[in-house]
C-alpha cells in the first residue's frame, strides 16, 4: 500500500508541476503564487482532527514555521520564475538536489553524519543537474542560473530540516503543512496582492492546487505505512515523469542534457538515501 501511494504521490506531483507552466503563461507569477499556497492549506484542512494538537505557541515553534514559510516563499519565487523562463522539467530538476542538501547541513541542524561516498556522491549530482541546465533558462546567464540551482535546491533542504526540527518538537503534519501555506502565502500576497485576477484564473489555480495537495497527502500516508526511504527514492523519479509529459503534451523531444541529469539525479538520490 505504501508503494503504491508513492508512486501516486509521485504522478500526482509530477501533474502539478507541469500545471505550474501553464499558470505562468496566463497569469502574473508572483499575483498567483500567494493564492496557490493558500488553496493548498484549505485543502488540507479536513485532515486537522485526525492530528495532534497544535503547539503554534509553545517555545520556538513559532520561529521554525516562520523560517519554514520563508523558505517555502523564496524557493516558489524562483521555481516559477524559472519554469516561467523554460519549462517544468527544468524547475523540477532545480529542487531534486534538496535531499542532498539535507544531508549536507545534517550535522549541523540534526547531529547526524555524512560519509565521504556520500560527498563524493552530492559533488557528482551538482555537477550533473548544473552544468547540463546553465543555459536552459531564457535571459540568464549560466552563472546566475547555476546560482539559482543551489538557491532553490537550498531552499528545499531548510524545509526539510525545518520540518525534521518541528517533529521533534511533537507538532503534527496539519499544522506543519497549513501554518507554513498560510504564512508563506500571507507574505507574497501582502507583497504581490492578487489583483486582476478573473474567475478563469482562479480556476487554473485550483486544478494545479489541487494536484499538488493530493500529492503531498498521499505522500505523508505513504511514509506513515511504509518506509520514508522507500517514498523518498520513488519521488526522485518525479522529474522523469515531467519530462514523459511534457513529450506527450508538447510532442517535442526535451533536449539530450536534460535527460541526462534527469537520470543522475534519480541514481544519485537513490543511493543518497540508500546509503543514509
Amino acid at each position: 500500500m505504501s508503494l503504491s501511494l508513492a508512486i501516486l504521490s509521485t504522478m500526482l506531483f509530477a501533474i502539478a508541476t507541469f500545471l505550474t507552466k501553464g499558470v505562468t503563461l496566463k497569469i502574473s507569477i508572483y499575483k498567483g503564487i500567494g493564492p496557490l499556497f493558500i488553496l493548498n492549506a484549505i485543502f488540507a484542512i479536513p485532515l486537522i482532527p485526525y492530528g495532534p494538537q497544535w503547539k503554534l505557541w509553545e517555545g520556538s515553534i513559532l520561529y521554525l514555521h516562520i523560517a519554514g514559510a520563508i523558505a517555502s516563499a523564496l524557493g516558489a519565487g524562483v521555481i516559477f520564475m524559472m519554469i516561467s523562463r523554460s519549462t517544468a522539467s527544468v524547475g523540477t530538476l532545480a529542487t531534486s538536489l534538496s535531499p542532498a542538501i539535507v544531508l549536507l547541513a545534517g550535522p549541523i541542524f540534526l547531529g547526524t553524519s555524512i560519509a565521504l561516498t556520500q560527498i563524493l556522491t552530492i559533488v557528482i549530482l551538482f555537477f550533473a543537474t548544473s552544468i547540463p541546465l546553465r543555459n536552459t533558462v531564457s535571459g540568464l546567464g549560466s552563472l546566475i542560473t547555476i546560482s539559482l540551482l543551489i538557491f532553490t535546491s537550498t531552499m528545499n533542504g531548510l524545509i526539510t530540516i525545518v520540518v525534521s526540527l518541528l517533529f521533534e518538537e511533537g507538532v503534527g503534519v496539519t499544522e506543519i503543512f497549513i501554518v507554513r501555506q498560510i504564512l508563506a502565502g500571507s507574505i507574497f500576497m501582502i507583497i504581490f496582492p492578487p489583483t486582476d485576477l478573473d474567475w478563469s484564473d482562479f480556476l487554473l489555480l485550483l486544478r494545479r492546487s489541487i494536484f499538488a495537495s493530493l500529492g503531498w497527502i498521499s505522500s505523508i500516508y505513504a511514509i506513515q505505512l511504509g518506509s520514508a526511504v522507500v517514498v523518498q527514492s520513488v519521488m526522485a523519479t518525479i522529474p522523469i515523469w515531467v519530462i514523459l509529459i511534457e513529450i506527450i503534451a508538447y510532442k517535442k523531444r526535451p533536449s539530450q542534457g536534460l535527460i541526462f541529469s534527469s537520470v543522475i539525479i534519480v541514481i544519485g538520490i537513490y543511493v543518497l538515501v540508500h546509503t543514509s
